[in-house]
């Protein structure tokens, strides 16, 4: 009896909807050959009609898998073969826009003594702000959030057209909060806020008496040729922009 060799879209429509009665048209040598695409291990001596049973349990149990795994590359090449869902090719580009038409700044601690600010002015807003001024100039207004009377503020010019910027804070393991503002003669109005962000430890805080344990693990580790020095207590406020200048 000859075999028919069943390609991929004739075993998706097995695994579409199994009819016992359908399987029981096909010969065994039919049979065996889908049982082996299925990955069912078949005795040579097994009869037919158990044979027939394990695909149906098979295809009932890999069903009852792909319900809760739709995302799976399985689940996807099927749907691939079925034509339904939409698949991107990989020569198709994805495309992600510079702007969503939104005001906002937001804030990303690079390390301990620098953070990332990034911005955008909605349309309507950047409209209104170039019909009020010839030449708009922006600010960003760096504050320290702390409940001590100390808690300080300082503003960072940049211009209309900057979208980017490199903050640098004068001191580690403090909150800061980003104001993004347009520069007035005396004034600065706050058109969007940042979130508040923490700057992790510059150093490692070390106690002043160390156990004779630790002390004795630092001398073998070779720390004494490190030439360390003592942190300052504070950083000298350099800005810079995307281009270092």
């Amino acid at each position: 009896m000859p075999v028919r060799i069943l390609t991929s879209g004739a075993l998706l429509s097995h695994y579409s909807a199994v009819d016992p009665e359908k399987l029981s048209l096909l010969s065994d040598d039919e049979l065996r050959l889908l049982a082996e695409k299925m990955g069912i291990y078949v005795p040579d001596e097994l009869e037919r009609v158990f044979l027939i049973e394990e695909i149906i349990d098979a295809f009932e149990e890999d069903t009852s898998e792909k319900v809760f795994s739709h995302d799976t590359p399985g689940h996807v090449e099927e749907k691939k073969l079925a034509g339904h869902g939409f698949i991107p090719s990989q020569s198709e580009e994805i495309v992600i826009p510079d702007h969503y038409n939104e005001t906002y700044i937001s804030a990303i601690v690079r390390d301990p003594l620098w953070i990332f600010a990034y911005w955008d002015i909605a349309a309507s807003l950047r409209e209104k702000i170039l019909a009020e001024f010839e030449e708009p100039k922006l600010l960003l207004r760096v504050s320290e959030i702390a409940d001590s009377e100390k808690a300080f503020h300082y503003d960072v010019s940049v211009s209309f057209d900057d979208r980017k910027w490199y903050i640098n804070v004068p001191y580690p393991k403090r909150s800061y909060r980003i104001d993004l503002c347009i520069a007035k003669t005396q004034k600065a109005k706050v058109i969007a806020r940042s979130n508040v962000v923490r700057m992790p430890a510059q150093y490692m805080d070390m106690p002043s008496k160390l156990p004779q344990m630790t002390k004795s693990l630092l001398i073998l580790s070779g720390s004494e040729d490190l030439n360390l020095i003592e942190p300052r207590e504070e950083n000298s406020l350099r800005i810079l922009n995307m281009d270092g200048e």
